[in-house]
């Protein structure tokens, strides 16, 4: 089968109705006058092809908020989840397919989770084109564009979509219809000039090349002290970040003996996350908390994997009520080569 075709925006039903065979279709669905989130769906217009970013990101479907791991009675484990129901994710954008290729790293490390790894078989991902916002920093990131992590990416080229299919399970799901043709030269120039000029629109940014050695140098930079000191410990910079993975286990008792042990989401910005016996806590107040996450996103896991857990998306800013997770503001502040107001300034809020 051919790798690239176009897609009349005339024959999108039909396309949709081929995703469905595979699994149920979930797609950014318009909730709110601002906010956008992963819904089922079963028609085009019910998907918000505008959303730019929902407000969880799809890593909800390959590591949910809360899952059991398994249940026990007096005599040890009963039984392990099934984990077979197919599902097909639409309209993930470039820097989500980023956060998913990092908890791909995560969670397939060895000796792998064998939950997200058998969830991950029978996910379906649909990639989507966009056109970022003043929020949007993937450019720098390095997460504008991505060459894999998804079955079929769709680029949005005026009355057609340029699709990339990039994997056998996709192909197999798209072969012997009526609605791909073989894109030609023409529609493969529109696609190489759509991300060319694309480029261009990124307003938000920073130029740093080390971001690892920038917070290394800057770890006592006034910055922190000040976005700590408003930080509300709240934990939504973690819980929308599309690749924060903490969780916490506990353990469901029933007087009988029975119980289930579940896994949910955890934050490193609660009070009690690093904890630990003897009422000590290794990072208690909100400024070590804070620099931690700014670090895990920036520095960390870049030492282990060479790339940051920061994908550029915009979440984390949008999302923060204390207004401090301005990470462009922050690092521009720690280079000290160039001013930047945040985008948060009290001029633009009134």
């Amino acid at each position: 089968m051919e790798k690239s075709f176009v897609l009349a925006k005339s024959d999108f039903q039909k396309f949709l109705q081929r995703l469905s065979t595979f699994g149920a279709v979930h797609a950014p669905v318009r909730v709110s006058d601002q906010s956008f989130a992963y819904k089922p769906v079963d028609l085009e217009k019910e998907i918000a092809f505008e959303a730019l970013r929902t407000i969880l990101p799809p890593k909800k479907f390959l590591y949910p908020q809360r899952e059991a791991l398994f249940s026990y009675d007096e005599s040890g484990i009963v039984s392990e989840p099934q984990i077979n129901e197919p599902l097909v994710i639409f309209g993930s954008h470039p820097c989500d397919l980023a956060g998913m290729k990092v908890l791909d790293y995560i969670f397939t490390a060895p000796p792998g989770d064998s939950l997200y790894i058998e969830r991950r078989k029978h996910i379906l991902i649909v990639g989507l084109s966009c056109l970022p916002d003043k929020y949007c920093f993937c450019e720098s990131m390095g997460t504008d564009s991505v060459d894999d992590g998804y079955d079929v990416f769709l680029t949005d080229i005026d009355d057609h979509f340029f699709v990339e299919v990039a994997t056998p399970k996709a192909a197999e799901l798209l072969s012997d219809n009526d609605f791909l043709i073989p894109a030609s030269e023409p529609y493969k120039q529109a696609f190489k000039d759509f991300w060319h000029d694309r480029k261009a629109l990124f307003t938000n940014r920073f130029e740093t090349s080390n971001l690892p050695a920038l917070l290394d140098l800057e770890a006592d930079n006034p910055v922190w002290e000040e976005l700590g000191n408003r930080c509300l410990s709240c934990g939504n910079c973690t819980f929308v970040c599309p690749t924060c993975y903490c969780f916490d286990i506990v353990d469901i008792a029933q007087l009988n003996g029975k119980g289930q042990r579940e896994r949910e989401w955890d934050s490193c910005q609660f009070t009690d996350f690093a904890k630990v016996a003897g009422n000590n806590n290794f990072r208690p107040g909100p400024i070590d908390r804070l620099k931690f996450w700014y670090r895990h996103k920036l520095h960390g896991f870049q030492d282990a994997y060479q790339l940051p857990t920061c994908v550029g998306c915009g979440r984390c800013t949008v999302s923060c009520p204390a207004e401090i997770d301005d990470i462009v503001g922050v690092v521009v502040r720690l280079e000290g080569s160039r001013q930047r107001d945040s985008i948060y300034a009290k001029e633009e809020k009134n």
